[in-house]
């Protein structure tokens, strides 16, 4: 039999990645009275028990004061020893307070097969030299949470993604080509134009509160398009996206269409690109909601995790409101700073897609808050940016 001793910490995932990569009979969460106050024993309990884990919760553990964590981890062992006769117990020294980390590494080590650290930032397991015994080697990480696991640690609670329908990826699948044209030329100063203009003509198809096609009918101007105005515009209408006779009128089909191209077709050009960049795993459109009940923004553009960290990519072209104020800049990089801070916890990156240049005000304000802007210079090479980031630990 294997036990692993765990002290719950606020970082879930030091203790969750071991034992989904060990996977022992039981799993033993220390946790002090503040930790079962803010019940992360309890979110690492369920954790596990939904990766098939049995667990253990063992309450009111001291976390100051070497004498008393001595005596408790004493106690612990002793007991678990008792009713597990020749277990094999590891304890993962990742947890709690210094303190406690080091009262329980005192009591344990001797008697515990291994004594780990998990060192997230490198991705790799390190282990405490055992007395008279030779040192082990880190191992790497293995890739164990995907987006929904890895949110469940951090409190959110998935509740689903576009991108897990069959028939909308069939449909997105259809409208890759567009989307990936537009990335491309992004920074193009005629598809700057486009952008905004087709965004703006699926903006005023749709009601105020964007659920229903009101008028599909729009009109692209006096002028004939030429030029990439043109070749879009036949490109989008070959794909379905537009009704379109090489007049100076165009015609949106149906609400799909509409939201693709009034500003969609971004998060869908960085799902696929992420997609293609093949990650361990990719949503789009997650909702959810967070367990303590908060009231938020809880929707995220795109989501991937890769070597069990988190990237949180949110998306934002030119959008044109009724009384042509796009979003402020403030609220955009608010909103990606609180909701990605809290979703991917201390490693991971957030992202924003931009299909309109940053101003540098916007840049240094992103660059103080840890959040990395790509502009329409940089969404052509997006696809190498996400694999260095797979390739590099956060």
């Amino acid at each position: 039999m294997k036990i692993h001793i765990a002290i719950v910490s606020d970082q879930i995932l030091a203790n969750l990645i071991p034992a989904l990569m060990d996977r022992p009979d039981k799993v033993v969460l220390v946790a002090t009275t503040d930790m079962a106050a803010k019940r992360l024993d309890r979110r690492l309990a369920d954790a596990l028990a939904r990766a098939g884990l049995a667990t253990e919760i063992v309450c009111n553990a001291p976390d100051v004061r070497l004498a008393e964590i001595h005596e408790f981890a004493y106690e612990l062992l002793g007991r678990l020893q008792q009713e597990n006769p020749g277990a094999s117990i590891e304890l993962n020294a990742t947890g709690g307070t210094k303190p406690m980390m080091l009262g329980f590494v005192d009591i344990f080590r001797g008697d515990a097969a291994r004594i780990l650290y998990t060192d997230t930032r490198h991705r790799r397991i390190e282990y405490f030299p055992a007395p008279r015994q030779p040192a082990i080697p880190p191992t790497p990480m293995a890739d164990v949470l995907n987006v929904i696991d890895y949110l469940r640690a951090q409190g959110f609670l998935y509740r689903d993604a576009c991108s897990d329908s069959p028939e909308w990826r069939k449909s997105a699948a259809a409208r890759k080509e567009s989307a990936k044209l537009m990335g491309k030329h992004a920074a193009d100063p005629d598809m700057q134009n486009f952008i905004g203009a087709i965004n703006s003509m699926a903006d005023k198809s749709l009601d105020n509160n964007g659920e229903n096609l009101i008028a599909p009918i729009q009109s692209l101007g006096q002028k004939t398009p030429w030029g990439i105005w043109k070749d879009m515009l036949g490109k989008f209408s070959k794909a379905g996206l537009i009704k379109w006779f090489g007049d100076t009128n165009i015609e949106f089909p149906d609400i799909e269409a509409a939201h693709f191209l009034r500003g969609g077709w971004l998060e869908e050009y960085a799902w696929h690109i992420v997609k293609d960049a093949q990650v361990s795993d990719a949503r789009m459109s997650v909702t959810g909601s967070w367990e303590n009940g908060r009231e938020a923004n809880n929707e995220f553009d795109v989501l991937a995790t890769h070597g069990n960290q988190l990237l949180f990519v949110e998306c934002k072209t030119l959008r044109h409101g009724r009384d042509g104020s796009s979003e402020k800049d403030s609220d955009i990089l608010y909103k990606l700073d609180s909701l990605g801070r809290d979703a991917r916890g201390l490693f991971g990156s957030s992202w924003l897609l931009s299909a309109r240049q940053p101003t540098t005000e916007m840049l240094d304000r992103a660059n103080g808050q840890g959040i990395r802007i790509l502009g329409p210079d940089e969404l052509p090479d997006l696809r190498k940016v996400v694999q260095q980031w797979m390739a590099t630990p956060q």
